[in-house]
């Protein structure tokens, strides 16, 4: 009996001591919760619209690429001012509207948690304000032209073009679950660059030319884009189409079938 008295005795105070520890380990780890977050802990997300401090820049930025493009395309394509005329004409719009405020536009799209459209604009900005700013006197890049080789410069624009075309097939390949104006938008904007590129690089008109329509249209699609967000029920008579061809199987009704979805 007293053997079994024993056992007893040392089970419960085993068992006071493990319930004794787990409360201290609760202690500690409320403690440090409070004092101290783990990294594991820290989600980095974009804060909600009602907290956000800037609107949404997307159709600022597409409405300054878009104007800008098809300006440049048209004189590009020879349209009304002739091949390879007019380019002197941008200079303030290339670096005011095409680089400046679109580059804010992507800035503002950054900080808004849109790392695609930030991107996007960011990087068109930046290439429009470099673009204008080659073409203002006493900044040394015309006077660098004019000691090269005509040969020179157009490779040098040709590998100019080959490097944007390459970005802009990356952000093709990431709206291919977009609707079907951004596609049309990217992949007329990649062939303006290819066929552009191609020209420059062969001293071919015709190439140059038919990059200029490519832009053309790439420029339109860009002001249609714009006015798809600008223009909505809310303040026009109904929402422009965009074409919505792809929808998360999230999304998916019972009896859809797999591929293609109107949403």
């Amino acid at each position: 009996m007293e053997h079994s008295n024993t056992a007893e005795t040392s089970g419960s105070s085993r068992e006071h001591k493990d319930q004794l520890n787990n409360n201290n380990n609760n202690n500690n780890n409320n403690n440090n919760n409070n004092g101290y977050i783990y990294p594991s802990e820290i989600h980095i997300v974009a804060p909600p619209v009602q907290f956000r401090r800037f609107g949404n820049a997307a159709a600022l930025g597409l409405i300054t690429f878009g104007i800008c493009t098809f300006q440049e395309s048209m004189m590009q394509a020879g349209m009304s001012v002739g091949y390879g005329h007019g380019y002197g004409t941008m200079t303030g719009q290339s670096i005011a509207v095409a680089g400046i405020a679109q580059l804010l536009a992507g800035l503002w799209q950054l900080a808004n948690g849109d790392t695609f459209e930030g991107a996007a604009f960011t990087s068109f900005g930046a290439s429009w304000l470099a673009k204008g700013l080659g073409h203002v006197p006493g900044t040394g890049v015309l006077a660098y032209q004019q000691g090269e080789s005509p040969e020179t410069v157009r490779k040098q624009q040709g590998i100019v073009g080959l490097a944007w075309s390459i970005w802009v097939l990356i952000l093709l390949a990431g709206n291919v679950k977009s609707h079907i104006a951004n596609i049309v938008m990217f992949g007329t904007l990649n062939l303006q660059l290819d066929f552009s590129c191609a020209g420059a690089w062969l001293d071919h008109e015709r190439l140059t030319k038919a990059g200029g329509w490519f832009g053309f249209f790439c420029g339109l699609s860009a002001m249609y884009n714009a006015a798809a967000i600008l223009l909505n029920e809310e303040n026009f008579w109904f929402n422009l189409p965009v074409g919505n061809w792809y929808a998360p199987k999230s999304l998916k009704h019972d009896g859809d079938e797999e591929g293609l979805y109107d949403v």
